[in-house]
Formats: C-alpha cells, sequence, structure tokens
C-alpha cells in the first residue's frame, strides 16, 4: 500500500497535541476539526496521498480538479509558554482496512517522526440512532489515568464496543508506538450531518486543551441542520397523511412522561 507525504512548511512547534477528525457518521469529528482550523486560522502543514482512496478526484470551487486526500494544519499558540496544535482531517478515508492501517501508520510516523508528538486526540460519533437536544460525549482513553481524567471531566466512558475506521485506528497506532491520548464521540443519530455533536465534543476538548473558539458559526449550522429535518419530518408527515385510507384514525406514537 503506498502512502505519499507532500510537505507544505516545516515549522517549529512547542510539544504539538494532535487533533484528528475525519469524515464518518454525521460528520462530527469533520465539522468540528474543520471548525477549529478556520476559527484558529491554522495553516497547510502536510497532503497525505494513498491509493486506498476511492479512484475519483474532488472538484475544487474554480472548476479544477484534485486528487482525494488528507490534509495536516498547525497552530503555534501566542503563548509561548503552552502547547501548539496540529490537525488532520481530509476529503475522505481509505476504502480498504488495509490502506486504513497503512496510512494511518505513516501519519503517527511523520508525528513523531518530525515533531515527537506524544499526544494525540480524536474525535468522532457515538451513533444512537436517535435525536437528543444535548448531545454526550463518550470516550475511552489509552491508559487508566487518562480514564480518570476523562470522567472528572463529564464524558460518559465507554466500557465495551470498538471504534471503526482512522478515527479509531490512529488512537492505536499512537497507542501501539508509545504516544497517549483520548477519543471524544459526540451522541449523534447518525442519521444527517450533526453541527450539535460537533459543539458538544469542541466543548469538551477545549476543557482539555485549554483552546477556546467562537461556536457562533457552529451553532448557525445546528439551525440549519434542525430546520432541514423539521422539513423531513412535515413532508413524512404529509405524505403519511395522503396514504391513510378515508376515515381511518391517525395513528399516534405513543408518548412517554418522566
Amino acid at each position: 500500500m503506498k502512502v505519499d507525504i507532500v510537505v507544505k512548511e516545516k515549522p517549529k512547534l512547542t510539544n504539538p497535541i494532535v487533533i484528528c477528525g475525519l469524515p464518518g457518521s454525521a460528520f462530527v469529528g469533520k465539522l468540528a476539526v474543520d471548525h477549529l482550523i478556520t476559527e484558529l486560522s491554522a495553516k497547510q502543514l502536510a497532503e497525505f496521498y494513498c491509493d486506498g482512496f476511492a479512484p475519483q478526484v474532488m472538484i475544487t470551487e474554480n472548476g479544477t480538479v484534485s486528487l482525494m486526500k488528507n490534509e495536516m494544519f498547525y497552530w503555534k499558540d501566542p503563548d509561548k509558554e503552552k502547547r501548539d496544535l496540529i490537525f488532520y482531517t481530509g476529503d475522505a478515508q481509505p476504502a480498504t482496512s488495509e490502506a486504513e492501517y497503512a496510512l494511518s501508520e505513516a501519519v503517527i510516523d511523520f508525528l513523531l517522526k518530525e515533531y515527537g508528538s506524544k499526544d494525540v486526540i480524536t474525535l468522532g460519533a457515538f451513533v444512537t440512532g436517535s435525536f437528543v437536544d444535548s448531545p454526550k460525549v463518550y470516550a475511552a482513553a489509552t491508559d487508566a489515568s487518562l480514564v480518570k481524567k476523562i470522567e472528572e471531566l463529564g464524558c460518559v466512558l465507554m466500557r465495551e464496543g470498538a471504534i471503526t475506521g482512522m478515527n479509531g485506528l490512529l488512537l492505536g497506532m499512537a497507542k501501539l508506538k508509545g504516544m497517549s491520548g483520548y477519543t471524544l464521540l459526540g451522541e449523534t443519530s447518525g442519521y444527517m450531518l450533526d453541527p450539535k455533536a460537533s459543539e458538544s465534543v469542541l466543548v469538551l476538548l477545549s476543557k482539555i486543551t485549554g483552546i477556546s473558539v467562537s461556536m457562533q458559526k457552529m451553532r448557525e449550522r445546528a439551525k440549519e441542520a434542525e430546520a432541514v429535518l423539521q422539513t423531513i419530518e412535515r413532508m413524512r408527515g404529509q405524505q403519511q397523511q395522503s396514504q391513510r385510507p378515508p376515515g381511518s384514525p391517525e395513528r399516534r406514537t405513543p408518548g412517554y412522561i418522566s
């Protein structure tokens, strides 16, 4: 499996924390990382190309094409006493498990070799199939001491199951190679883009890293997503109404009061 890395800059970074969020269920992780990159005006660090990506090109806003890729960005904290950040995201995840492993290892090896990174945080989705107003954040960590910390921060500790794709593999590969960190998963239905789940993840992330950004644009996206959902529900209701035989009673969904 071939992975090509195109380095764009070689900044000097102070013990950088790596934050990863790739496309996945409801795009929870990617929306969160893209928001940080935009709000912090992070600069491009490197591009990662892999022959395990789907055989297609992406069309850009100016009408040109670009091979599918993952990207790294960096942000230097103005306070030189604090740690810098590296962000990892991309167009997609590889299409095969072999390619996911190869790319995950290439990313972690690059971070270790070039920047001596010690900590990685991956962001993703915890799919429940239900819509919620206040998404919880589920979490797991590479070692017991970090597990205690994430519980104290208010995360729901995961005690079973699996984290699929590179949002899980990156953390596992990091642990294998001596790094430590967390995975933070925003509770989501998984049916559509979920900026609200992304915001819940970012709130927890800010407690860990000390980095705080405006959530205004994320909340605007959440309102747009809710409007789309309401439109879909209204159209579904109208369709069910039109399909019900004349004179038949309306079917109601049982309600519960707690």
